[in-house]
């Protein structure tokens, strides 16, 4: 086979495995529309520098749709739009959890920890990412990853205690490396 067909096949292979869950990654942080523009651009843009993709891609894709929603965001104030996913989002884990008062503690939580934390704890509890790829999509070590996760988490923890004591999410809970 061709140089050429072999790299169409393997792209093609990497689109089919990752469109999902680089949809709803993006899905996550902006609107449904937005999230398929985006995951369009994220694959064209791999599609373009695929000789040079690294592997496995899907970390490498992750970055790709992490730095398409920074871009999106400091393009746009979206912190309206945000606040509303948020409101939805309580208003699933109220369903979920099934109390409104774990679910105001959770939300009001997440609200207070810096954009880092959050985006370590996403990556890892509504993504699914394991930490290496979670670290790859970042562009940091595993260790320095790691550390940040502990840090995150127990910023997290300790948010959640403060005030009445509220239930951790359980994907939230340290996880097994």
């Amino acid at each position: 086979m061709p140089p050429e067909a072999l790299q169409n096949a393997s792209f093609t292979r990497c689109f089919r495995t990752n469109y999902d869950d680089i949809h709803a990654y993006l899905a996550r942080r902006v609107d449904p529309q937005l999230a398929d523009d985006l995951t369009a651009e994220v694959f064209a843009r791999a599609w373009n520098a695929w000789h040079n993709a690294p592997e496995p891609a899907r970390p490498w894709l992750f970055g790709i749709a992490r730095h398409l929603v920074a871009d999106r965001y400091r393009a746009q104030n979206q912190e309206d739009e945000l606040h509303a996913r948020l409101d939805n989002e309580r208003t699933n884990t109220q369903d979920e959890v099934g109390g409104v008062e774990t679910a105001l503690d959770v939300r009001a939580a997440w609200a207070q920890l810096p954009g880092r934390d959050r985006e370590v704890l996403a990556l890892i509890a509504w993504d699914g990412l394991t930490v290496s790829e979670a670290a790859a999509a970042l562009h940091l070590p595993r260790p320095a990853f790691s550390m940040r996760l502990t840090r995150a988490r127990r910023r997290l923890k300790h948010l959640l205690e403060q005030g009445e004591p509220a239930p951790m999410i359980p994907s939230l809970e340290r996880s097994p490396r």
